[in-house]
């Protein structure tokens, strides 16, 4: 973790995180840069197979461009690592301003105690995102010294806005959007238990089979099928045809039966 992470306090979080613009590394190393390309020709040019002024001054200058050639190189890879310890943050309560690789300079100012910015962009400062902040706190109004300070920062337009947006967020919280939840692991899920079968239900008879022992209702008898009247005469009157068949009545008594029958209906 980071330097200035360490120093958040409790339920203290980072919201924006910014450093200087890479623009802050060539202003610092530019005259390293020209001591590095000139101090690498130099030994360039001296190591050819010719001599320029003689042995002992040729390896005497090609000692002090390797030199310089290293001095260059070993300062410019410290500005490089002093500004990837840059951290310039703006918390939910706070913003700190940390550097420096083996000493720490750390100063931080109370979102509560921000009055004012100003920002300052030249032409190439809008054109390549980069600029100067000061933060104007109460003290520095009244003649303090401003110590909170952020040139050459990169976006700063970005860094105002949500610096100004936490200020508002911490002074009034019912602005403050919620903050995300993680999501917990899933209840326990439960098996389904049957539900009873309700009285008058088809599910009774099947419900009584998967208890042992359940007693069952006795089955209803069946219905004695309805019988039609004219089923009935022509029952009737083939029994009178098979007796009369049989000689067993006369076929006048068959007629006689025949009409009667027909009469009823």
């Amino acid at each position: 973790m980071s330097y200035a992470r360490n120093l958040l306090s409790r339920n203290e979080e980072v919201v924006y995180e910014s450093r200087q613009h890479w623009f802050a590394i060539i202003a610092r190393t530019w005259v390293w840069l020209l001591v590095a390309i000139v101090a690498l020709a130099l030994v360039i040019f001296l190591s050819g197979s010719e001599v320029v002024v003689n042995e002992t001054v040729d390896g005497v200058l090609t000692i002090i461009a390797v030199a310089g050639l290293l001095g260059a190189i070993g300062y410019v890879g410290f500005v490089l690592w002093d500004w990837r310890n840059q951290e310039w943050l703006i918390t939910t309560r706070r913003v700190i301003r940390a550097e420096g690789v083996l000493n720490k300079s750390v100063s931080d100012s109370s979102l509560e105690k921000i009055n004012d910015a100003r920002l300052d962009q030249s032409v190439f400062g809008r054109i390549f995102g980069f600029g100067t902040l000061d933060i104007l706190t109460a003290a520095e109004e009244a003649g303090g010294t401003n110590t909170a300070d952020f040139p050459m920062i990169a976006d700063p337009v970005r860094f105002k806005k949500a610096m100004f947006d936490q200020k508002q967020m911490l002074e009034q919280p019912e602005l403050a959007q919620p903050r995300y939840q993680r999501a917990g692991p899933p209840p326990d899920m439960q098996r389904a238990e049957p539900m009873p079968p309700r009285a008058g239900s088809d599910r009774v008879a099947i419900h009584g089979d998967d208890v042992p022992d359940a007693p069952r209702a006795a089955a209803p008898p069946p219905a004695a099928p309805e019988r039609n009247a004219a089923d009935d005469l022509g029952s009737t009157l083939e029994r009178l045809t098979g007796l009369r068949e049989k000689g067993l009545i006369t076929p006048e008594e068959y007629e006689a039966k025949k009409r009667d029958l027909l009469e009823r209906m």
